[in-house]
């Protein structure tokens, strides 16, 4: 089999949306860019929002879900306004906001993102915002998302590492509380995606994404090996995954995110679930939205 790099460009004869994008106002993507660099994981492509909207039109995808986040209190006022007048110029492009359980007037911050800014839900990633997801903090807009019919992204699984922010039990326990959320969990949750993927047949609302969970380029850079999720989970929860590529946070080419699921020679309907369909139902977009 040829390399990576040499492999031939993937044409899917399915329409995609890609759930997991990250695009960052710039002082924060320069941030980012030296904190990977310096962990010696290389970001291949760049992360100017019209270079990533190019990139990924002309990987044929119709639509994808971007977001940044607030590492610290205080910041995530201006990222959300970032976030959202980027999507105005991005009609393909929908936005998540952030918030950090350390700022103040949560639900007023979570009201001004949706009501004001028009943004379609929240993304925290709870090992670099170093807070739990059941925080109580958190459930007044936990309230507000489950009321409004919002979206939460959460990195809330243990890859690419397992810490004490981390794991399915405290996310069994806010599902419990809030069991209307319409949630997706990134990276399939990866160490523990059996446990994760079983509360899907609990919870109406709840899905997993394919981000560097699946791909063989990425187990050098997560420590997991893609095989461990077995064809027979795929087909059996292939109403509940969604794909994505953590683009462009990737240091390898944006198709080997996605390439696996014809290596693996999953069903065409199944693909066209995971690379399409499911993604158009969270997101709530028309049918012929996207393809």
């Amino acid at each position: 089999m040829a390399s990576a790099e040499r492999r031939p460009p993937l044409v899917p004869e399915v329409p995609c949306i890609d759930m997991h994008v990250h695009l960052h106002p710039e002082w924060l993507a320069r941030a980012i860019e030296r904190w990977f660099a310096e962990a010696q994981w290389v970001n291949a492509h760049p992360f100017d929002p019209d270079a990533v909207a190019d990139t990924l039109a002309g990987r044929g995808v119709r639509r994808f879900c971007f977001f940044s986040y607030a590492h610290r209190a205080g910041m995530a006022r201006e990222v959300n306004r970032w976030l959202a007048a980027t999507a105005a110029r991005l009609p393909q492009a929908v936005a998540l906001g952030t918030l950090h359980a350390g700022d103040g007037a949560l639900d007023a911050l979570a009201r001004e993102a949706f009501e004001d800014l028009g943004l379609a839900g929240l993304k925290l990633h709870l090992s670099v915002q170093r807070f739990h997801v059941d925080d109580p903090r958190l459930f007044p807009v936990y309230e507000r998302v489950e009321a409004t019919g919002r979206l939460l992204m959460l990195h809330v699984g243990t890859l690419p590492y397992r810490d004490a922010y981390t794991g399915v039990a405290g996310f069994r326990r806010l599902m419990d509380r809030f069991p209307r959320l319409r949630v997706c969990v990134a990276h399939m949750g990866c160490f523990e995606h059996e446990a994760f993927l079983a509360l899907t047949e609990r919870f109406e609302h709840l899905y997993v994404d394919t981000t560097m969970a699946l791909a063989p380029s990425a187990a050098p850079y997560v420590g997991a090996e893609p095989g461990g999720i077995t064809d027979a989970t795929l087909e059996r929860y292939q109403d509940r995954i969604l794909f994505g590529s953590d683009f462009p946070l990737i240091p390898y080419d944006y198709d080997e995110e996605r390439r696996w699921a014809w290596d693996r020679g999953l069903l065409p309907e199944v693909r066209r679930k995971i690379f399409h369909d499911n993604a158009a139902r969270f997101l709530g977009l028309a049918a012929a939205d996207g393809g």
